[in-house]
C-alpha cells in the first residue's frame, strides 16, 4: 500500500490540478478563490465572504475560530479558550460537513471533525481567509457539504519579521515570531508560535506549540512551484468536553503536514497538480493521570490513542476557449486510522507512537482504511451580463460504493452595483471513523452507517456600490441519511444512527460601510436565520439529539471601527445568540436533567494604537460578564482580558 502511495502521488505531480500559475487559487463552483488577487472569475453565482489580513489586525480575536464568529452563516462552538477545540459548522450542518483547506490543500481529519481546526499556524500568520457557504462538493469533493474553508498564509509584499507578544487573563501568554522573504521569483514565509494558559476553570489549562513553513518558487518555463510543512503540538485540559460525568479529561494531539503544489499557464490551458500528506496522533485521556479511575464505575484500564495519516493528489485540466471554460480534475485519497477503539481488529497490535512513559496498555489493536476517487467535471460561461455554471462529480470507495452529485449556478449582471443568483447543488459526505466505530461506556457505534446526502436551493443578491456594500440569500436544505449520536431518553448511552432527513431553511444578510474623512471607519452588521425541520424514522423517535438538532436559530453581530484620537482606534463587537435544542447536565444530586439553551448578549472590544513599526492593543471581551455556553452546559469565561504588541523589522 505504501509503494502504491508513493507512486501514485509521484504520477499526481506529474499531471494538471486546482491550483494557478501565478496566483495560489481554487475554483469553488464558478468562484475562483485567491490568495493575491482581489479579483475573483466571477461573483455571480455565489456568495463569497473574504477576511483580509487588515480586518483581521483590527478585531478583538486571537484565534482563527474566534475570527470565523464574525461571518454570516457560520456556527462557532467552543469547549473552551485558546483554540483548543472549536465545532464549526455552516447553515446548521455538522462540524464534520465542513471542508478545511489550508492554502487550498484539504486538511479535514477522517477521525473527526472535532480536529479540523488543528492547523499548525497561529493567527497571526493569516494572510486571508475565504469562506464559501452551501455544498462546495462537485468540485472540491464528497466532505465539502455544507460549505469550504481557505486558509491562506501567502503573504506579498515587502521583506519583514514580525514579533508578536500577549499576556492576558488566567495567565495567558502568547508568542508568535513569523519571516516573510522574497527575491526575484522565490518567496518564502516562517512561523513559530507557542500559547500557554491556566485555564479559566479547573482542568482547562492548555498548551500548544506550532511551526510552519511556505516556499514559493516561480520559473519562466516550468510554471509555479509551492511547498507547505507544519508540525503542531498541542496539550489541553478537556473539563467535561465529553461527559459531565467524568469531567476530569485531557487531551494531546500531535498534527504533521506537508504539500507540494505545481502549476502553469500553457496557451489556453491551465494545468495544476498537487500532492499532500497529513499525519494526526491523538490521546484522549478519560481520566487526566488516570486520576479518579479508580472509583469509575466500569474498569479503566487505558487510554485511547488514535494515529490517522492522510495522503493524497489532485489534478486538473482547464481550457478556456470563446464558448467558455471546461475543467476536468480527479482527486485522489487514502485515509488510514490505527486506534486501540476505532476500526477493525488487527491480527496483531504495533506501539502507539507519543504515549507517556510507563503507559498502560499504549498499543494499537484496530484500524481501517479507505481509499476515495473523485472524478468532476465543470463548465462555466458568460454572455453579456449572464453568468451559468455547471458541473457534476463521481465519488467511489469500496465500503460505500458509487455516489453521483453535481449542480449549477445562475447569475445575472442587472446593472453596475446590482448582482442577483440562484443554485442548485447536491452533495454526498461519508462517515467518519469515530462515527463507524466510537465505543465506550457511553457511546455505541454502528459500523452500518450510510453517506449523508443533499439538496442545496439559494438564491440571493449582491449590491455594492461606492463605499457600501450587501449580500443577502436565503437557501433550503434538503438533507437525507444525516448522521447524529442519539440517546433514548430512558438511556445513558449515545449510539451513532442515520436520520432520514434533516431540512434546513435559512437566510443570511452581511452589510458594510466604510466611511471617508470620519471618526467612524466602518460598521458592518450580520444576521442569520436557520430553522431545521427533523424528520426521523420510527428507530429514532424519542431520542436526544447530541448535534444535528442543535443549531444557531439567530444570530446577530455588529461591528465598528472608530478613531479615538490620532493612531488610537477602538473597535467594538456587539453580538446576540440565540441557540435552538437541548442538552443534558448533571444535577447537584447526580442525576440527568435536561435544559434548554438561553439566548445570549455579548460586547467586546479592541483599543489599538499603530505606528508602522508596531501596534500596541488592549482586548476585552465579555464586558458584561454574560453567563453563556456554545456547547452542552459547558460555561464558557465571563469578562477577560488581553494585551499585546507587535513588531516589524524591514
Amino acid at each position: 500500500m505504501k509503494k502504491f502511495i508513493f507512486s501514485l502521488l509521484f504520477l499526481t505531480m506529474a499531471n494538471s490540478t486546482l491550483f494557478a500559475e501565478n496566483e495560489l487559487s481554487f475554483n469553488l463552483m464558478e468562484v475562483e478563490i485567491s490568495a493575491h488577487s482581489r479579483k475573483l472569475y466571477s461573483e455571480l453565482g455565489r456568495i463569497l465572504t473574504v477576511i483580509e489580513r487588515d480586518e483581521i489586525t483590527q478585531l478583538p480575536v486571537l484565534n482563527i475560530d474566534e475570527l470565523l464568529h464574525f461571518v454570516a452563516g457560520i456556527d462557532v462552538r467552543q469547549r473552551s479558550l485558546g483554540g483548543v477545540q472549536t465545532d464549526i459548522s455552516i447553515r446548521g450542518g455538522s462540524f464534520d460537513q465542513v471542508l478545511i483547506l489550508l492554502n487550498g490543500v484539504n486538511i479535514t481529519n477522517p477521525h473527526t471533525g472535532h480536529y479540523n481546526l488543528d492547523i499548525p499556524l497561529n493567527l497571526a500568520d493569516v494572510a486571508r481567509i475565504e469562506i464559501l457557504q452551501g455544498s462546495a462538493a462537485r468540485v472540491l469533493g464528497a466532505n465539502a457539504f455544507s460549505g469550504a474553508i481557505n486558509i491562506i498564509t501567502e503573504h506579498a509584499g515587502q521583506n519583514e519579521l514580525t514579533g508578536k507578544i500577549t499576556t492576558g487573563k488566567f495567565n495567558t501568554r502568547i508568542q508568535n515570531v513569523s519571516a516573510n522573504y522574497g527575491r526575484n521569483n522565490f518567496r518564502s514565509f516562517i512561523s513559530v508560535s507557542q500559547q500557554q494558559s491556566d485555564g479559566h476553570i479547573e482542568n482547562t489549562d492548555y498548551d500548544i506549540s506550532n511551526a510552519f513553513i511556505h516556499l514559493i518558487q516561480r520559473t519562466e518555463n516550468a510554471g509555479k512551484f509551492d511547498f507547505q510543512f507544519g508540525v503542531q503540538d498541542k496539550a489541553y485540559g478537556a473539563n467535561s468536553f465529553y461527559s459531565f460525568r467524568f469531567p476530569n479529561q485531557f487531551a494531546h494531539t500531535r498534527t504533521f503536514f506537508s504539500a507540494i503544489n505545481w502549476s502553469m499557464d500553457k496557451g489556453n490551458w491551465r494545468l495544476n497538480a498537487q500532492a499532500y500528506w497529513r499525519q494526526h496522533h491523538d490521546r484522549f485521556e478519560l481520566f487526566r493521570d488516570y486520576v479518579g479511575a479508580a472509583d469509575a464505575p466500569f474498569d479503566y484500564d487505558h487510554h485511547n490513542y488514535h494515529q490517522s495519516d492522510v495522503t493524497g493528489g489532485r489534478t486538473t485540466a482547464t481550457y478556456s476557449s470563446l464558448v467558455g471554460r471546461f475543467t476536468l480534475g480527479v482527486d485522489l485519497r487514502n485515509e488510514h486510522i490505527f486506534s486501540n477503539v476505532l476500526g477493525k481488529e488487527m491480527e496483531s497490535t504495533r506501539p502507539a507512537p507519543f504515549a507517556k512513559p510507563l503507559a498502560k496498555n499504549a498499543f494499537f489493536t484496530h484500524s481501517d482504511n479507505r481509499f476515495l476517487t473523485n472524478i468532476f467535471v465543470d463548465y462555466t460561461t458568460q454572455i453579456d451580463r449572464f453568468h451559468f455554471s455547471t458541473g457534476g462529480a463521481l465519488n467511489h470507495t469500496e465500503a460505500f460504493g458509487t455516489h453521483y452529485f453535481g449542480g449549477f449556478e445562475f447569475g445575472y449582471e442587472a446593472n453596475d452595483f446590482l448582482r442577483l443568483f440562484t443554485s442548485f447543488n447536491s452533495a454526498v459526505r461519508l462517515p467518519t471513523f469515530t462515527e463507524l466505530y466510537f465505543r465506550n461506556a457511553e457511546h455505541i457505534p454502528n459500523p452500518d452507517l450510510m453517506p449523508e446526502t443533499s439538496q442545496t436551493f439559494e438564491a440571493g443578491l449582491k449590491y455594492q456600490k461606492r463605499n457600501w456594500s450587501l449580500d443577502a440569500c436565503v437557501f433550503y436544505r434538503l438533507g437525507g441519511n444525516i448522521i447524529d449520536w442519539i440517546r433514548p431518553l430512558d438511556s445513558l448511552r449515545w449510539e451513532s444512527h442515520n436520520l432520514t432527513n434533516i431540512n434546513a431553511f435559512g437566510a443570511d444578510v452581511s452589510f458594510r460601510y466604510n466611511f471617508r474623512h470620519n471618526v467612524f471607519r466602518n460598521i458592518t452588521f450580520v444576521y442569520s436565520f436557520l430553522h431545521l425541520d427533523k424528520k426521523m424514522d420510527e428507530s429514532a423517535e424519542g431520542f436526544e439529539s447530541k448535534y444535528a438538532l442543535d443549531y444557531l436559530r439567530h444570530k446577530c453581530v455588529f461591528t465598528t471601527t472608530h478613531v479615538i484620537w490620532r493612531n488610537l482606534t477602538a473597535t467594538w463587537r456587539a453580538s446576540f445568540m440565540d441557540r435552538a435544542g437541548n442538552y443534558s447536565v448533571l444535577n447537584p444530586d447526580g442525576i440527568l436533567v435536561t435544559k434548554d439553551y438561553e439566548p445570549f448578549f455579548l460586547l467586546d472590544t479592541r483599543l489599538a494604537w499603530s505606528e508602522r513599526r508596531f501596534d500596541v492593543f488592549v482586548d476585552v471581551n465579555n464586558i458584561f460578564n454574560s453567563i453563556y455556553a456554545d456547547y452542552g452546559g459547558l460555561v464558557q469565561p465571563g469578562i477577560n482580558w488581553n494585551v499585546g504588541v507587535r513588531f516589524r523589522i524591514n
